[in-house]
């Protein structure tokens, strides 16, 4: 499997971030929170979006280089998690500390994550 992360597995509309926000489950390892829906079966297995908030970092450069961090974590560990043939995942990646951290630190925060949400979508399949 390529370590891509395509057009298909970008989380880009406002409604799934609203439905997101509204109803989705918790999970945090400082400094990066998943906010993630475990749905039926769609046409996708896994989208991710990344936020990076407008409060904590003023600068869109800064906001930038977090989420291009975030999202290259995402992509180098996305084979942590197990395709599930019953369920379709959307996930949005929040980045909440107030300073920068390295990569490191924002690569294994990520690890850490997704590994909790393999776990949470396999005891969703029984």
């Amino acid at each position: 499997m390529k370590l891509t992360f395509g057009k298909n597995e970008k989380l880009k509309s406002r409604k799934a971030f609203d439905e997101l926000f509204s109803d989705g489950k918790t999970f945090v390892s400082h400094p990066i929170r998943f906010v993630y829906k475990i749905k039926p079966k769609a046409d996708y297995n896994i989208r991710v979006g990344v936020s990076v908030g407008k409060k904590k970092f003023k600068y869109a450069v800064d906001r930038n280089l977090l989420k291009r961090r975030a999202k290259e974590a995402y992509r180098l560990n996305k084979l942590l998690l197990e395709p599930n043939e019953n369920y379709s995942v959307d996930l949005v990646m929040i980045y909440t500390s107030t300073k920068h951290q390295p990569f490191e630190v924002i690569e294994q925060s990520v690890k850490t994550l997704l590994e909790k949400l393999n776990e949470a979508i396999q005891t969703k399949k029984d």
